[in-house]
């Protein structure tokens, strides 16, 4: 098969008369951007661009703390007692409901419905929850088998380490607040405290 090349050339041509085309120059009264106008053009342009960049930056902040619990939200209360030291992570709920829910909550943040073991911690539970203004379920309530008020771990409440006001009955449970406990129905609606202990290391 025969190929054949063609080459074409594409050289002005000079003939006599024939100008070369200049950019048209402006007229001398024509109006040019000052210098400091295209300077403040520039920054204006930078500070958009940060300003983007800072819009994107708080939207993944955002985003980030909406997903993790706030700090505010879990306060750690170290007990003292050298014999048996605990710590705890404590959650105050934002949300109310029944009694059960809280204690489903609980469960699916892989801890339980608080449990105060001493007068130190009941304090500082009335403490945190000064600022909040509502009461909160705990890990408590009135079995009527045996007429006792016991934490969700089977163990019966002493008298040494809260009384509660109101009636004891049955479907009671217990809520704290900034100064008192009391029986509830466990079908009221409540905040909750969840508790969840911490493994030293």
């Amino acid at each position: 098969m025969d190929t054949s090349r063609v080459c074409l050339n594409f050289k002005a041509s000079r003939t006599p008369g024939a100008q070369r085309a200049s950019p048209p120059s402006l007229p001398p009264d024509a109006c040019r951007c000052p210098r400091s106008h295209r300077l403040a053009l520039k920054l204006t342009c930078a500070g958009l661009i940060l300003l983007v960049l800072t819009l994107i930056g708080l939207s993944v902040l955002v985003r980030v703390l909406i997903q993790k619990p706030s700090i505010e939200k879990c306060r750690v209360y170290i007990q003292e007692n050298m014999a048996n030291p605990t710590d705890k992570c404590i959650h105050f709920s934002q949300d109310t409901n029944i009694w059960k829910e809280g204690l489903v909550d609980c469960a699916t943040k892989g801890g339980t419905l608080l449990l105060i073991q001493d007068q130190e911690e009941l304090r500082f539970i009335k403490d945190s929850a000064k600022g909040k203004g509502d009461s909160f379920w705990i890990g408590l309530n009135y079995t009527s088998t045996d007429k006792n008020w016991r934490w969700i771990n089977g163990s019966t409440l002493s008298s040494d380490v809260l009384q509660i006001t109101g009636e004891a009955k049955e479907n009671s449970c217990a809520s704290v607040s900034k100064d008192k406990v009391t029986s509830e129905s466990c079908a009221s609606d409540s905040k909750w405290i969840c508790q969840k202990e911490l493994k030293r290391v």
